[in-house]
C-alpha cells in the first residue's frame, strides 16, 4: 500500500465507519484494486476516487465502497483515468430519460434588464388597449382608487350576495 496515509484520511473525511473490521476491510478492498490495476500507484488513487465517490453519494457503510470498486473492476477499468472517464459518461447516459428522451432541464432565472422591463411594459399596455405605459400606468392608479373609495360598501354587500370579499361563495347552514 504506497499511501496508506492518504487513504485514511479520506476515509475518515467520507465519514466511513472507524471500527475493528476497518483495517480488514480496507486491505480487501486494496488488495482487489492492487490486483487488477496497472500498478499500486494507480489502485491507491482508484481507492481514493472510490471513497470520494461514496461520500458524495453520503454512504456511510465500507459496502459502497467496496461496491463501487467492484463495479469499476467489472467494466475492466485499470487506472484513474479511465475511471474518470468510465464516470463521466454514465452521467451522460443517466441524463437520458424515458425512451431515450432527454430531462427537461429549467431555464436559469434571469435577473431582468431595464431595457427588458422596459419591453414588457410597452408590450402589457399595447395588449391592454393603452397607447403609452404612462396612459396604463395612470388608469391603473385610477381603478386601484377606485376600488379603494368603494371597499367599505362592497364589504358591505358582500353577504347579500352570498359572495365573501374575496368572491367566494359563501357556505350556507340549513
Amino acid at each position: 500500500m504506497i499511501n496508506q496515509k492518504q487513504i485514511m484520511v479520506e476515509w475518515d473525511k467520507a465519514g466511513l465507519p472507524d471500527n475493528q473490521f476497518m483495517y480488514n476491510d480496507v486491505m480487501a478492498i486494496y488488495g482487489d484494486l492492487a490486483h487488477n490495476a496497472d500498478n499500486e500507484l494507480e489502485a491507491n488513487k482508484m481507492f481514493i476516487l472510490a471513497i470520494r465517490k461514496a461520500a458524495m453519494n453520503d454512504s456511510t457503510t465500507s459496502l459502497a465502497v467496496e461496491n463501487i470498486v467492484r463495479k469499476w473492476l467489472f467494466a475492466g477499468l485499470k487506472n484513474a483515468e479511465s475511471v474518470g472517464k468510465y464516470e463521466q459518461e454514465a452521467q451522460q447516459r443517466q441524463s437520458k430519460g424515458r425512451y431515450g428522451q432527454p430531462f427537461k432541464q429549467e431555464t436559469k432565472m434571469i435577473k431582468p434588464t431595464k431595457d427588458g422591463i422596459q419591453q414588457q411594459n410597452e408590450r402589457w399596455a399595447q395588449e391592454l388597449g393603452y397607447e403609452s405605459v404612462e396612459a396604463m400606468a395612470k388608469g391603473t392608479r385610477d381603478i386601484l382608487i377606485n376600488l379603494r373609495k368603494t371597499r367599505a360598501e362592497r364589504l358591505a354587500n358582500k353577504p347579500k350576495t352570498g359572495l365573501t370579499a374575496n368572491g367566494n361563495q359563501v357556505l350556507k347552514r340549513f
